[in-house]
């Protein structure tokens, strides 16, 4: 009697063989696309501080400058209630001294809300003439900062597809569609995916554009809005 065996080995190797091969990651570009524009405040506030080195009894300085300060406000025709106290501090000196010292070093800020801008250029060394240690810019407004936000985001998303099709262009191939958006914020992290994915394409050696961390440009006297979007495209 013949005994037959069936051996399954070759049977397995075939199975694994038929197993789905893993697709490559597609080639990719990443490209930051920026937007900017500068907005002229309708509104904003100002922060004057005062500083007293004087007796706390000896207040008369303090009522002069505060005079002062009301005239120049009356002069520029803004009404009084348009200023505020914003803060009042005091601390003392002359180490354990103080104990028995009156002297103390005072520190008065005022807020004032400007409706009319066109005025700083005049008011600003009104004020300082006035007395004032320091005036600093704050809260600038614009009733249109939220549309030219919308309309940002659409031109720096425009921005980063122009440097990806030239990119691509420049390799002899055409762009895809957009695999990821994220936005750029100052002073916060990537997304933990994103950041997967930027090690990803080094590790890859795909090609990358804009990932270093732009410089925001400080604005005196103008409302910055800017819309920074860092976009991965395919490349086909």
């Amino acid at each position: 009697m013949r005994y037959y065996f069936l051996f399954l080995l070759p049977l397995t190797r075939f199975a694994a063989a038929q197993a789905p091969i893993p697709q490559p990651l597609p080639h990719t570009v990443l490209v930051r696309g920026t937007a900017e524009q500068e907005l002229e405040p309708e509104k904003l506030d100002l922060l004057i501080t005062y500083r007293f080195s004087d007796n706390v009894k000896e207040n008369g300085r303090n009522q002069e400058q505060e005079q002062a300060l009301q005239q120049v406000l009356k002069q520029a025709g803004i009404a009084p209630e348009k200023l505020v106290l914003e803060d009042l501090s005091a601390s003392g000196y002359g180490g354990l001294s103080k104990v028995n010292n009156a002297t103390v070093a005072l520190t008065k800020t005022y807020r004032l809300t400007l409706e009319r801008p066109q005025l700083l250029n005049t008011l600003l060394p009104q004020l300082v003439q006035a007395g004032a240690d320091n005036v600093h810019l704050v809260h600038l407004q614009n009733t249109r900062l939220e549309t030219v936000k919308a309309e940002l985001i659409t031109q720096a998303v425009s921005n980063a597809r122009q440097k990806a099709t030239v990119a691509a262009k420049a390799t002899g191939q055409q762009l895809g569609a957009v695999l990821s958006l994220v936005e750029v914020i100052p002073d916060s992290p990537r997304p933990e995916w994103l950041q997967s994915r930027y090690k990803l394409m080094s590790l890859a050696g795909v090609s990358s554009q804009g990932t270093t961390a732009e410089d925001e440009r400080p604005t005196l006297r103008k409302i910055n809005v800017k819309a920074v979007y860092d976009l991965v495209f395919e490349i086909k």
